[in-house]
């Protein structure tokens, strides 16, 4: 993966990374081996290595910029089955801390799961709003602006259970989760792990992120995450959508396309990589006439 982060500079400078590691499994089918690993980055858009590990049994490269002399203790404890960044941040080598650190906060705000999409309970939410009452407002302030209907959001205690509710225009008696829409219900959910995102700064990696969603609130979102008003911190969105509505929210270095070959493999490119797209071009005609590939065929 590649990266934009302060690791080197904390709370300074931000520079470009790319961090990748690879998996093996031996032919006798034993456990899982790093076989691979190496974290580069790019100062003056040149690359510079940081780290370097090959298959088990092979030395460990660590730039002193992890602080480590050769043949630190520290690079023999890694293990053939662990990354060189997680065995160094839990032996309190900052820099690995502050990497590791940053991946942990990746994959709190991640909906990726190997079924279909993961999503916080409605205990949780519920939760959250009681000991926060920041994000209690900013959930109301939230869905009031979404021209869902909705007055208000509060909890409730009910059968020694806490429950949220919602007051709508016009209705003498609230409604409660269950019998919201989808989308009010989807909204409900993404918005306290928006909140936190933003407050920390963190990326956040979403699947399915338009599901349920009006386009206009998904589009609400995605502002969000492009306004320094309201995402002071830097907290990037990284998002698999099919709603082709959105797309002319978006530059075209922040799109790429999904698409099947024949062979049933699934390939990735990047809407900048299209010859002859310039900035100025709205990319929702675009790819409606098939220049940026990806367009599903039917029949």
């Amino acid at each position: 993966m590649e990266v934009e982060a302060d690791w080197l500079f904390p709370g300074d400078r931000v520079e470009l990374f790319r961090y990748e590691l690879a998996v093996g499994v031996p032919a006798d089918g034993g456990p899982r081996l790093v076989v691979g690993e190496t974290l580069v980055h790019f100062p003056h858009r040149r690359s510079r290595r940081l780290l370097e590990r090959g298959v088990p049994g092979t030395a460990i490269y660590a730039a002193g910029d992890f602080g480590l002399r050769t043949g630190d203790e520290r690079l023999k404890a890694v293990r053939d089955d662990a990354s060189v960044v997680a065995t160094l941040a839990a032996l309190n080598v900052p820099l690995a801390q502050r990497i590791g650190d940053w991946l942990r906060r990746l994959f709190t705000f991640a909906n990726v799961s190997y079924d279909d999409p993961w999503r916080p309970s409605i205990d949780s939410v519920v939760e959250s709003m009681e000991n926060d009452p920041d994000l209690a407002a900013w959930i109301n302030d939230e869905i009031q602006r979404g021209d869902l209907g909705i007055d208000r959001v509060k909890t409730f205690e009910w059968d020694e259970k806490r429950h949220a509710v919602f007051d709508h225009h016009g209705l003498d008696s609230p409604v409660i989760f269950m019998l919201e829409s989808t989308g009010t219900k989807r909204l409900f959910r993404l918005l306290p792990e928006l909140y936190s995102a933003f407050a920390r700064g963190a990326p956040v990696c979403l699947d399915d992120f338009d599901s349920g969603l009006h386009v206009d609130m998904a589009s609400r979102i995605l502002h969000h995450f492009q306004s320094r008003e309201t995402n002071g911190r830097g907290a990037q969105l990284f998002a698999a959508a099919h709603n082709v509505g959105l797309l002319d929210d978006l530059e075209k270095e922040e799109l790429f396309i999904v698409e099947k070959d024949e062979s049933g493999v699934t390939r990735l490119h990047g809407a900048q990589d299209v010859r002859g797209l310039r900035r100025v071009n709205r990319l929702y005609p675009k790819y409606r006439s098939g220049a940026l590939g990806g367009v599903p065929r039917f029949g």
